[in-house]
Formats: C-alpha cells, structure tokens, sequence
C-alpha cells in the first residue's frame, strides 16, 4: 500500500477541489515525484473520510491539467513533464536549449520616432505643434456632436466609405478651394496626416527605392516613407528651407522616385519656402518625372501676411500629393487628416485605407463637416490665430532677454507655425536634459536630422502654453542653459 500524507484543509471551494490543491501540492514540493504512484482513490477516501467520488473527481482534474497520468486498471502518477514546465525551453538532440521569452523576428521598422514625453509632466512643456486645448470650443463642438447623433442616427455609426465621409469630403473641398486655393483634386480623408504619408509611401515605393527629403524634418514620416522600404537621400536646408540647387544635384545623382517637403513652415525651422524656390522645386520635379509629396502641417497658422498658397495649388501636370491635419485646429486624439490627390490616385489609395483600417471615424467627421458648415470651425480658427501670435512674440520677447543676459542665442522669427527654431550654441540633447531637471521640456534639434549628428538647436513650441507660462518656463530655460556655460 502507497503511503502519503496529505495536508486536506477543507476550504470554501467544492471539497474535490481542496484535494486537488492538497495533491497539486505535493507534487510542486516535491513530496510526490515525476513518475511516482500516488496511493489508489480508495486509501485516500478513506484517509481523508470523504466519498471515494469526491477523490475521483479530484484527480480527474488533475489528470485534465497535466499533473498526473491515468492507465487502465493501473496506478496513477505523477506526470514526467509537469505543466509548470511546460513552457520551457524543451531538449533538442540532447542538449538543452537556452531558456528565456521567445525571441520575435521583426521584419519592418518600427521607427525612431522623436523623444518621448517625461515620465512624470515637466510644469512647462515648449512642445511641438501641440495646439492649447484651453482654447477648444467644447461647448459649441459638442453640440455639433449631439445633432449628428440625433439627426444621422444609424448612418454615423454604419460602416461607410473608406475614402471619407461625404459631407465632410464636400466641406473640405469648399475649404480648400476657398481658403488653400486648391482645387481640381480628389479628397481622401486620414487618419492624420501621417497615414496619409504611409498610404502615399506604401503605394508609390519599392524597397530600395530612393524618395529625397528635407536634411531636417519629421521623423515619424521618415519612419513611414523607409517602412515602405524607402532609402531616404537628404536634401540640403538652409535659411530659405529646402536649396533647389542641392534637389537638383540629387536629382541628377540617382534615379529619385518622391520628394517629400513641407514648404510652407519647414519643419522643424518654421522657414517659409519661397516663391522662386517653390518654381524651382516643381520645374524639377517636373524635369526629371518625381512625384511631390506635399506636408502643409499647419497651413491656419501664419501671421505676417497670407499663407503663400499650396504647391498643389498650381500643379498643370497633376504632380503633387498633398497632405495635411486638423490634428492642429481640433485635438490630438481628433485624428482628421487628408489627401488632395490627382483622380488617378484617389480610388487606390481608398482601396488600400480599406485594408489598412477599413473604416473612418464618422461619427467624427459627420461632427467636423457639421461644424465647418456652421462657421464654427473658421471663428476658432481666427481667435487660435490671433492668440498663438501673440504667444509667439512673447516667446521672441523672452529670447531678446536672454541675449541681452548674454546667452549666445539666435532665432529668427517666422511667418508663421507654431514653433521657433533657437540656435543655443550649445549640444542640444545636454539642453534638453539640464531643461527637464527644472521641469521644463524642450525637443532638441538632433532629433530633427536625418543624419543624427549632434546639434545646437531647440525647437521651442509656443502654442500649448499661455504668455505668462511660456515666461516662467523661458527663465527656467535660461537658468539651465547657463547652468551649462558655467561648466
């Protein structure tokens, strides 16, 4: 006879469970070992006084986890493999493998992307194209939103177009003719105006195929043109934005198959592309049968005159693919993008947003189309373009003081964005890092090119802040930079 000693402490769970844990037990310590006879149902119903139905059902379970073995008119025992190994590293040829988590095969980038966030929120945050959600009409915009609910009913929350939401296709056609001056071309709505990027890169690239950008610029669309496979070739940035005569060497150099630009703010400088350049740039591509892809991130905010008109706005040759976000107007999470395209391109490129996301938000853009026909949209507009001007000359104003306190500082004020481009004279991730220890968070110029070389500038957001915010938060600037100096 089988002798085991069995701690049974009746519990508030059914009685064959609390022999189950009482068996499972023994074989986790040890007590019973891998291919050891446990005692027959019978001797442990009678030790433990319970019914012998009880024990079958408590090794029944045990049976069904794994922890012990069953064999016609023979002794159970205890499993060779137990299930709390079942996940390890199993022997191959006789040797053991090394164990640890499975390894993953990552055949696409995931993408640098810029430097994240603090983990705890700096008191002062200089960020980049983060509109002030202070100013957000909530009220008026969720009107907007509770007479789509009530008045569209079903057809808001139905699957619908992937290439948009028709009024909202129609509302932004008259914006666009009327305020881009663009015209002529077909709209497909995004989710931002980063899928637009990766819609445009996933159906226009090959691996290996080379697409020119700015030396400066916006890495997650990098990221998006080299997840098509894209090898990107720089194009020099100097005080003007993008030098034509450094597109044309490249364009001469190798076979080019996108150019990619954001003339209107350069980003991350904020310089306005001008209009012989812009001449220039289409000339070329035209010359040499390179598509534009055109980035107008933040068209609504330019103060000093009227925002030059789109390259997509006079394009005879239907070159250009343009792109761009309500991300800025209405909210981060309001992913509202979208593609002025040539027509050609308009129905695969809403093919492919089928496969990609199969869906738009409706309910939000029915909200959005709603709101642009009410006037709403363009008197928030107006009242963010005269506030995020004014924080913009307070900001200048504040770097003036800096000099002036002999901190070798340069700027030069743009037309318009949301963001100054400051030369500091000194590394600007060590900037960045001296900033966040007296709560302010800045994004260092290094992040900005594609080179990753080291860099003197910050990229100082100005529109999320309020004019006495950006003040405080510019003196904690200055404290640590000369912190720095003084080393």
């Amino acid at each position: 006879m089988r002798e085991l000693t069995l701690a049974f402490n009746r519990g508030k769970k059914a009685g064959y469970l609390d022999i189950a844990d009482a068996l499972r037990g023994c074989i986790r310590t040890g007590q019973l070992r891998k291919g050891e006879a446990l005692p027959s149902t019978r001797e442990l119903a009678r030790r433990l006084r319970v019914h012998r139905h009880t024990v079958m059902a408590a090794v029944g379970e045990l049976v069904a986890e794994g922890w012990i073995t069953a064999a016609v008119r023979r002794a159970y025992r205890v499993n060779e493999t137990l299930p709390s190994k079942f996940f390890e590293a199993a022997a191959q040829g006789g040797a053991e493998r090394a164990r640890g988590v499975h390894r993953w095969r990552l055949v696409r980038s995931a993408g640098t992307g810029l430097t994240p966030p603090p983990a705890s929120p700096a008191r002062y945050a200089f960020k980049s194209g983060i509109a002030d959600l202070r100013l957000f009409p909530h009220q008026e915009f969720k009107s907007c939103l509770n007479d789509s609910l009530k008045l569209s009913r079903l057809r808001v929350l139905d699957y619908g177009d992937p290439a948009g939401h028709p009024p909202l296709i129609e509302a932004l056609k008259t914006y666009l003719r009327r305020v881009r001056a663009v015209s002529g071309k077909e709209i497909v709505i995004t989710h931002g105006s980063q899928e637009g990027i990766f819609l445009a890169a996933q159906l226009l690239l090959k691996p290996g195929d080379a697409v020119a950008v700015e030396s400066l610029g916006y890495s997650p669309a990098w990221d998006a043109l080299k997840a098509a496979g894209a090898e990107l070739v720089p194009v020099g940035v100097d005080s003007g934005g993008m030098d034509p005569d450094s597109l044309a060497k490249v364009l001469r150099g190798r076979r080019v198959r996108l150019i990619y630009t954001t003339p209107l703010h350069q980003y991350p400088t904020t310089t306005t592309l001008s209009i012989p350049r812009r001449m220039r740039l289409y000339e070329l591509a035209s010359r040499f049968g390179v598509p534009i892809l055109e980035d107008d991130y933040d068209h609504e905010f330019h103060y000093r005159s009227q925002p030059l008109p789109p390259l997509a706005s006079r394009d005879p040759e239907g070159l250009v693919i343009y792109v761009s976000t309500f991300s800025k107007v209405l909210f981060p999470s309001a992913r509202i993008g979208f593609m002025a395209v040539p027509a050609e391109l308009a129905a695969a490129l809403a093919g492919y947003r089928r496969i990609v996301t199969r869906q738009n938000a409706t309910l939000l853009q029915d909200t959005v189309a709603r709101w642009m026909n009410s006037g709403g949209f363009e008197r928030h507009l107006r009242k963010m373009r005269r506030a995020y001007e004014g924080r913009m000359e307070t900001l200048v104003s504040c770097l003036e003081a800096g000099k002036a306190s002999g901190l070798p500082l340069s700027w030069a004020a743009p037309d318009g964005g949301m963001a100054i481009w400051a030369d500091t004279g000194l590394d600007s991730v060590r900037a960045a890092e001296l900033a966040l220890r007296r709560g302010v968070y800045v994004h260092p110029g290094a992040n900005y090119r594609l080179d990753r070389k080291p860099d003197t500038h910050l990229r100082l957001g100005f529109a999320n802040q309020s004019p006495g915010e950006i003040e405080q938060g510019a003196t904690l600037l200055f404290d640590a930079l000369r912190s720095k100096t003084k080393t």
